[in-house]
């Protein structure tokens, strides 16, 4: 006797195999399909009816055969993404784990989606195990304990995926308020500033804005990621001294 399959279940979780792919429809396919849809979207939400309908098939169910469950296709579109986030052989952890920050600020700037669904889903998928075997490879000349190892990891990670988090809600943000370039809401902005100013409210953030410089792009995924990597160095580096 078979034990019942939990609620939520992974579709890595003792999933049978899809059907054969047929014309319209494969697991790959509507992945793909899925991710596009989540990437023009500006709040990264599909529905099985949209997929169905860019694939050209009339019935939302027959996706279901081949991903399982609404939950089965968030766990292969994260995955999917995952995939996009490399990692270099083990050789220098800080290059390693700084390729692993570049590349997946590039994958949620690609997918802002991402960032929330892999929130959503536990990271066991293929490629998101293959990152973080990759990830723990690298760090392990460091002769860390087991939790400081992963939380070099996720310190890293972490970083581009919140980075992503704040992406996707102001994309949000922008398509409800109409406020879509920079340059609109700094527009509907300046009435209220310049009456703070005058009445000489929050003094220091108001010289900051005055200055030339202040919304400068100041390469938040470099410099934050170099600011990080700094700090697991000294980590590293007292660590060594104190033994």
């Amino acid at each position: 006797m078979t034990s019942a399959k939990p609620p939520g279940g992974l579709v890595w979780f003792d999933e049978p195999p899809p059907p054969p792919a047929t014309t319209q429809l494969s697991r790959e396919r509507i992945v793909a399909a899925a991710i596009a849809l989540a990437d023009e979207s500006p709040t990264g939400e599909i529905t099985m009816r949209a997929i169905a309908s860019r694939l050209g098939t009339r019935s939302p169910m027959a996706l279901y055969r081949y991903v399982g469950s609404k939950d089965g296709l968030t766990d292969l579109m994260v995955d999917e993404v995952y995939g996009e986030i490399t990692v270099p052989p083990p050789g220098d952890w800080r290059a390693c784990l700084r390729e692993m920050g570049r590349s997946a600020w590039t994958a949620v700037q690609q997918h802002p989606w991402f960032a929330r669904m892999s929130f959503s889903r536990p990271p066991l998928g293929p490629n998101a195990l293959r990152l973080y075997d990759a990830a723990l490879a690298a760090v392990d000349e460091l002769d860390l304990d087991a939790a400081t190892r992963i939380g070099f990891v996720n310190t890293v990670l972490g970083q581009a995926l919140k980075s992503g988090l704040a992406l996707l809600e102001e994309r949000a943000m922008r398509e409800r308020t109409g406020l879509v370039s920079d340059a609109q809401l700094a527009e509907a902005a300046h009435p209220y500033l310049e009456r703070i100013k005058a009445e000489g409210k929050y003094p220091h953030y108001i010289r900051w804005l005055g200055e030339p410089d202040c919304l400068a792009d100041v390469l938040p995924s470099e410099q934050h990621l170099e600011w990080q990597l700094d700090g697991l160095q000294r980590l590293v580096e007292t660590r060594r001294a104190a033994t």
